[in-house]
């Protein structure tokens, strides 16, 4: 159940990270959200797989909710795009676990099942998409610039 406290830990952080400063009711809305995805994530897998997807989903939620209190500003399009590269790659090993767990368990187990497209649809795509994200985003607060409040002059008598 790592994507499950991957995933946490990215809902807790978008949520800190849009209530910069209130750290108990991100905290609080970052484990209640985690905790309804796990259960209903974890349904069909029995009730182990549900107690560890909630534990997990409480861990991941306070650290996700914790690290986008503390992170700076600067710096949260970088901590996103971390943990949507993590996430992509837990969730690509694991669809690529099953798919190879299901050949194997096949009627006929099929052997060097080749996926010729899977590196790209499930990998690559989703990486060029996050760098496109990235890069538009960079461009974006570049061009923003710092208002200073004392700097604007104000008409006056003269």
């Amino acid at each position: 159940m790592a994507v499950g406290m991957i995933s946490s830990l990215a809902i807790g952080l978008m949520i800190a990270i849009l209530l910069q400063g209130q750290l108990a009711v991100s905290t609080i809305l970052s484990v209640l959200i985690s905790l309804l995805a796990a259960w209903f994530i974890s349904q069909p897998f029995g009730s182990l797989a549900m107690i560890e997807a909630l534990a997990a989903s409480l861990m991941g939620s306070m650290m996700g909710a914790m690290l986008g209190e503390m992170l700076p500003s600067k710096h949260t399009t970088l901590v996103m795009i971390s943990m949507d590269v993590i996430y992509l790659f837990s969730v690509s090993s694991i669809l690529a676990f099953i798919g190879k767990e299901a050949a194997v368990k096949a009627d006929p187990p099929i052997l060097n099942r080749s996926q010729p497209y899977f590196f790209v649809l499930r990998i690559v795509i989703p990486f060029l998409l996050i760098a496109i994200a990235t890069f538009l985003d960079q461009n974006h607060t570049d061009t923003k610039q710092d208002i200073d409040p004392h700097a604007h002059h104000h008409m006056g008598s003269e």
